[in-house]
């Protein structure tokens, strides 16, 4: 650490003019030099590539030789052209701080300084003469009196040197930049302030070349500008670059644009992806809630019909009866809507499908549309599943009914068809719902099938049976056609595939015919989460003399029960419920307990929620609500007997 003394001998030297060096007190190292004794330093490198403070012995041996005898000495230095005054710097008790040096020039440097300062001022000129930019040099009036052989170069052909005062300079700046970069090197040389700017330089071949001109003031040592030094920095290769860029830049904004309609194309998609997984949920829910309503209403009302003696009264309980199963066919139409119930490919025959639902087909269309069916002498069957194609058919009438404003006439045709395929004819029965309505123009037409695109008023329509419609006949092998002209009218074709299947007769019995229902002695245990339909359930199982029924409300509570020694002979499970365990979780902890209770299952979801369940069609009964108390019973008997078998 620098004492005091050496701290004070420091400062003052700074101030000084004279070139000043102190040196330690202990290994003659340099410790401090103030500017005026840099400069020098620096220009005796520039002149003979040496340090004179660390690359000469004798001066080196000169500050050992003070600093040992504790004295002055002066060594007249030829190589620098310097006085080098050492002398110690001790205090009053004689104690050595430091070695300081003075250095001053030589008398005869004094009178002879050309030749040093000619050689460094050529060591300098050669450098900026050959720096690689343009180097130039103007006055507070802003006339250049000097540019290097570089910029020349640039402007000129090679037999072109210095040129210190002419205004050539001017024609070589390109017109247009010119009156900008005159008004900013102005400003600058108003106010001081630098502020670069670009330009264009025509070179010896006529191009123009984009530079960029950054300059500073030179001032006096009072402050003064005496002239401006300036560079021109060739950019152009960076002008190239960055035309490119904004090129590049041009062709992202449009790749960009591109890309947002793309993505604003693949929100709309998502969000009618959404829409309709929303409208499927929901209409899955409500089918199965329905169909939970439904089936307590079915087991209620054959009790009603079993138990009345009237006549009459059984005839009114067997209406409610069988509305219960039309109002069943509409919840299995939701539930096949909601896209949860699986396609089941049947033969089936138009002509007694058309006779099934020409009731809802009425309905429909409305008592104020003239509606009529049109059926050819020959129809063959198509392959499909039955309640899909009585969906379709129903949501072509209501989208007719609505192209008529509900007063006009709705006509469904079928017959066969025939469409050329790729190889050879393709033979279809089409279903043709005309209406006389004002029909559609093409921009229309073309957008029909979009998820939730509709022409109706708001709360009119929703956009999704034509959708669904289309779906369902492409996945059954056949296709929609639209035939549509203003003024007109419009024709929706859906063309099914000629199945060559024989169609399955089902025989619905009589009420009067119904099978007399015998109980058992089992144990049954039900488990549904649904209150009524446990209750239900139950009821209808005490009434036929079965007298041992639990419930349960969850997978838990049964297994609760049972671990703790209710005995059940027999389980009638709901297949979803709230609670941790699900049905396959419930069948595996039936065989931890070692029971082999048989177990049916019913259900008032679709049958896709079964295999999601993990139940393997035929092992476990499955009973699709809302079934009647014949077929609850019936299969009841059917498992306990093959239980029996079985033992």
């Amino acid at each position: 650490m620098l004492d005091q003394v050496v701290c004070i001998i420091a400062e003052s030297m700074r101030l000084s003019r004279i070139a000043h060096a102190v040196f330690n007190k202990d290994d003659g190292a340099q410790i401090a030099v103030n500017d005026a004794l840099e400069q020098i330093v620096k220009e005796h490198h520039v002149l003979s590539s040496k340090h004179l403070l660390r690359d000469y012995p004798e001066i080196l041996a000169f500050v050992d030789q003070c600093r040992n005898a504790t004295k002055p000495l002066t060594l007249e230095h030829s190589a620098s052209g310097l006085s080098l005054e050492f002398s110690p710097v001790i205090d009053a008790q004689s104690t050595l701080h430091a070695i300081q040096l003075i250095a001053t020039p030589l008398p005869d440097a004094a009178t002879k300084p050309s030749a040093q300062q000619s050689l460094l001022e050529r060591r300098f000129q050669k450098s900026l003469e050959h720096f690689p930019l343009n180097v130039w040099m103007c006055s507070q009036e802003g006339e250049i009196f000097w540019i290097n052989h570089t910029a020349n170069r640039f402007s000129h052909s090679q037999e072109v040197v210095h040129d210190a005062s002419n205004t050539y300079w001017i024609s070589k700046i390109h017109p247009d930049d010119l009156p900008e970069a005159n008004k900013t090197f102005a400003k600058a040389m108003m106010d001081g302030v630098v502020r670069p700017f670009r330009y264009r330089v025509r070179d010896n071949d006529g191009t123009y070349h984009w530079h960029l001109s950054t300059y500073a003031p030179i001032r006096d040592d009072d402050g003064a500008i005496q002239h401006w030094i300036g560079t021109g920095i060739n950019i152009q290769q960076f002008v190239d670059t960055e035309k490119r860029l904004r090129t590049d830049i041009d062709a992202l904004k449009g790749s960009h644009s591109n890309d947002k309609r793309l993505l604003k194309e693949s929100n709309d998609l998502l969000a009618q992806s959404q829409k309709m997984e929303l409208v499927s949920n929901l209409a899955g829910g409500v089918a199965h809630d329905l169909n939970n309503l439904l089936f307590i209403m079915s087991l209620n009302a054959d009790l009603l019909y079993k138990r009345l003696p009237d006549q009459d009264l059984k005839d009114c309980a067997n209406t409610v009866r069988t509305n219960i199963k039309k109002a069943a066919r509409l919840a299995s139409q939701l539930m096949g809507f909601s896209g949860r119930k699986p396609q089941n490919q049947l033969a089936v025959d138009p002509r007694q499908l058309l006779q099934d639902i020409r009731e809802l087909l009425d309905n429909a269309v409305g008592a104020e549309t003239s509606f009529s069916v049109q059926l050819d002498d020959e129809i063959d069957n198509v392959l499909v599943d039955r309640m899909y194609l009585e969906n379709s058919l129903i949501n072509l009438a209501i989208n007719a009914r609505d192209a008529v404003a509900g007063r006009g006439t709705v006509t469904l045709g079928v017959s066969n068809a025939k469409r050329h395929g790729h190889e050879s004819d393709v033979e279809y029965v089409v279903f043709k719902m005309h209406d006389d309505g004002e029909g559609m123009p093409p921009e229309v037409i073309a957008r029909i099938f979009e998820p939730f695109f509709t022409t109706k008023a708001p709360g009119k329509g929703t956009g999704l049976g034509l959708p669904m419609v289309k779906n369902f006949a492409e996945s059954s092998g056949g296709f929609l056609d639209v035939e549509s002209r203003p003024g007109v009218g419009t024709t929706m074709s859906l063309y099914l595939p000629k199945s060559n299947q024989s169609t399955l007769t089902i025989l619905e019995p009589h009420p009067e015919e119904e099978p007399e229902i015998h109980s058992g002695e089992e144990s049954l245990l039900i488990i549904d989460d649904d209150a009524g339909v446990r209750n239900a359930l139950a009821q209808a199982l005490y009434s036929v003399g079965y007298h041992t029924v639990t419930t349960a409300c969850n997978s838990e509570y049964a297994v609760e029960f049972l671990s703790r020694g209710v005995k059940a002979d027999l389980i009638i499970s709901d297949i979803r419920m709230p609670g941790k365990m699900n049905t396959t979780g419930f069948l595996h902890k039936l065989e931890e307990m070692h029971l082999d209770v048989p177990v049916i299952f019913a259900t008032g979801y679709s049958e896709d929620t079964v295999i999601q369940q993990g139940l393997i069609a035929g092992k476990h009964p499955v009973l699709f609500k809302p079934f009647t108390l014949e077929e609850l019973f019936t299969k009841i008997q059917e498992t306990v007997s093959a239980r029996k078998l079985k033992v």
